[in-house]
């Protein structure tokens, strides 16, 4: 999640939202761990200045590198330029790096005392076992999956005890370009990029979501992306075991804790006198990034058995894992715990018609294999899968026209041969005196034929 967000301040976070970030805590340190290190080091050695360091050649900067690595230097101040933590200004008739100051004071402080919130102690609520936990970040984050599949089922609600308003996960979808409404039965349904969405890891899912959820925020006004980039930030970096009070939090974070508690991230656990928030698996994925924020939580063990007859088992009893299934596998038969299924020519054209991969297909499967599957994924079944790809590209669609029954073999050569010329011919047969052209030549081979039938008298 640091590289994510710290990618999403970079690239969308401006002016006066950025002047903001740049003076919380968890903000702080996240960029800073986000940095080559040799921008790290120049940033820690600027922030320990007073702020402005001359620019250019024989200057204090230019002297903590050697000749040979002037280059690196000058790359990695570039680098914190473009960040916005660093900026060149003139100052006494010469030019001089300026390190942005709010960014500059927080470093400062954090360096010295650290970036943890003081705690409010022990939770007087029953903690929530890892496994509460998982079951209430599969539930909402399933919940949204199933909408995503259905376009018709009900989306993840926030817990009642925040009151709070939730999410609108339907138009968070359609802005992410996963959902579309069906212009005839004006119902919600899944995208090509949606389809795509249900394959992708679990941390590629979370991010979309999170990201999409931030710039609808930076859309709305922008009033609390800052805070909501810092909450997500220090929900990351303070680790699972760290429970927030919901009473110690201002009234912008409350809204922010309510929402991720409907995305799955953060579980309410009412107590005698306060509302606990315990961070799930899910922060803790989202936290670590990519696939080593999967291996940092336990991961899910893979249901899916594939033989080399194309056939899939899948012991599984989510509703979610059976739609994703159903995408690109005939299903046969449906018990309480049991999926089973064959890849079929249909079924997999199917999929790849929209728009999802064949490697995707592939990582699917492998990714979520059966721990003791013999042969995990048969390889006749991926390179079948992969040919049935390339048959699909090797097909295009065109607008043609066909002309036959002409009166004349020299006639019918005479039209192939303008055809030719036209670049538009697309088949001919002389034993049938048959052509077909691309539509959009048509008019021109009316005229030809026209001109043609003249000459030859016919």
């Amino acid at each position: 999640m640091v590289e994510g967000l710290v990618s999403f301040i970079t690239t969308s976070v401006r002016g006066e939202q950025l002047e903001r970030l740049f003076v919380q805590p968890y903000a702080v340190v996240a960029i800073l761990r986000s940095l080559p290190p040799l921008a790290r080091h120049m940033l820690l050695r600027l922030a320990s200045t007073a702020g402005t360091v001359p620019a250019g050649k024989r200057t204090l900067a230019d002297s903590w590198a050697t000749s040979d690595g002037s280059s690196k230097l000058s790359a990695a101040l570039c680098e914190l330029a473009e960040l916005g933590l660093l900026a060149k200004e003139p100052h006494d008739g010469q030019v001089t790096y300026t390190v942005n100051a709010g960014f500059q004071a927080q470093l400062r402080r954090t360096m010295c005392s650290g970036c943890a919130c003081p705690l409010p102690g022990h939770p007087a609520a029953p903690v929530p076992s890892a496994a509460e936990l998982d079951a209430y970040a599969r539930r909402q984050w399933e919940a949204l999956l199933l909408y995503l599949v259905n376009g018709n089922g009900t989306p993840p609600m926030a817990p009642p005890v925040l009151h709070a308003t939730p999410i609108d996960i339907p138009s968070l979808l359609a802005a992410a370009g996963l959902m579309v409404k069906d212009e005839c039965t004006l119902e919600q349904k899944i995208t090509e990029h949606g389809f795509q969405f249900l394959l992708a890891n679990l941390y590629s899912q979370l991010w979309s979501a999170v990201r999409q959820y931030l710039t609808l925020l930076n859309t709305a006004g922008g009033a609390d992306l800052a805070v909501a980039i810092n909450f997500l930030l220090r929900l990351g970096l303070q680790g699972a075991a760290a429970a927030m009070a919901h009473s110690q939090l201002d009234s912008a974070e409350r809204t922010i804790a309510a929402h991720m508690c409907q995305l799955g991230l953060l579980m309410p656990v009412p107590g005698a006198n306060e509302l606990w928030l315990h961070p799930t698996r899910l922060a803790a994925v989202l936290a670590g990034g990519g696939r080593a924020g999967e291996a940092a939580v336990a991961p899910e063990e893979g249901y899916v058995i594939v033989e080399s007859n194309f056939r899939v088992y899948a012991y599984t009893t989510s509703a979610v894992q059976v739609a994703v299934l159903r995408v690109f596998v005939r299903c046969d038969a449906l018990l309480p715990n049991l999926f089973v299924g064959t890849i079929t020519r249909e079924s997999a054209t199917n999929a790849l018609d929209t728009g999802i991969a064949a490697d995707q297909v592939v990582a699917f499967l492998r990714q979520h294999a059966h721990p003791r599957a013999a042969a995990k994924t048969p390889t006749v079944v991926t390179d079948q899968i992969r040919l049935w790809a390339q048959e699909l590209k090797r097909l295009q669609e065109k607008n043609a026209t066909l002309y036959d029954k002409f009166e004349s073999k020299e006639l019918y050569v005479g039209a192939v041969a303008h055809a030719r010329q036209l670049n538009a011919l697309l088949y001919s047969c002389e034993d049938r005196r048959q052509l077909v052209v691309e539509s959009a030549f048509h008019g021109l081979m009316v005229g030809h034929l026209k001109e043609r039938k003249q000459a030859l008298g016919l």
